[in-house]
């Protein structure tokens, strides 16, 4: 008896530490929700918070020039307001020594609902204050919608979003982008994902090992291989 009811105990257990939420939102290259390398208006979870980092090949961040990764804090506050930190490795004369420190937000100003997509507005890297400009390497600032769609319990999201330089000069995306994720019904640990980010076409997915850790990668610009590894918490 004592036997069979550890074996139920440790299959529960097994369960939990697989189970999944219906909808797991994509993480971009720099740490904040989003598609590959686009923002999206999804939002996390309140009180979500995630630590990760990723393999940035050079086309990622075309100022610095060089294959190089990155580290990030990333923090949901409130249904409405999301905060990242994130730190890219830079490479000196002496190897790669030094960092690129930036703080990243975005702030969704309508839930999505039937009829109507949700809307957000953010930006990137805007607290950088050196003399020249020099270290402004991921700037952006944007607007961007999303809309989901059920087809036979997959889920279907479409962003379409508009990067400016208004506010940040120095902004990566400037123009239209846009993409798709898709969370299959046969399997909603994956989420595959294409987007555009007004330089080029990506594609890749993210996928939830266990219950708190994600595996990402992505083709960017359909050339050069980029990803890597998130951790996962509810507070």
């Amino acid at each position: 008896m004592a036997s069979n009811t550890l074996k139920k105990i440790f299959r529960i257990y097994l369960l939990l530490l697989t189970g999944l939420p219906l909808y797991v939102h994509a993480q971009t290259l720099s740490g904040m929700s989003g598609l590959l390398n686009i923002p999206s208006a999804d939002m996390q979870a309140d009180g979500t918070f995630i630590v990760g980092g990723n393999y940035l090949p050079a086309v990622n961040q075309p100022t610095l020039g060089y294959n190089t990764g990155n580290y990030y804090l990333n923090l949901t506050l409130l249904p409405f307001f999301e905060v990242s930190y994130r730190a890219t490795v830079l490479k000196m004369s002496n190897g790669y020594t030094n960092q690129d420190r930036s703080v990243s937000f975005k702030i969704q100003l309508l839930k999505e609902h039937q009829y109507l997509p949700a809307v957000t507005v953010g930006a990137s890297d805007f607290l950088t204050h050196v003399a020249g400009g020099v270290a402004e390497y991921f700037e952006q600032n944007y607007f961007v919608l999303t809309k989901h769609f059920q087809i036979r319990q997959t889920d279907i999201g479409i962003t379409t979003g508009y990067g400016t330089d208004l506010i940040l000069k120095k902004s990566r995306f400037i123009g239209l982008f846009g993409g798709v994720a898709i969370t299959p019904a046969f399997c909603k640990q994956l989420k595959i994902i294409g987007d555009f980010d007004c330089k080029g076409t990506n594609l890749g997915g993210s996928l939830l090992i266990i219950k708190h850790v994600y595996l990402f990668s992505m083709a960017e610009h359909l050339k050069y291989i980029a990803g890597g590894l998130a951790y996962r918490v509810y507070l």
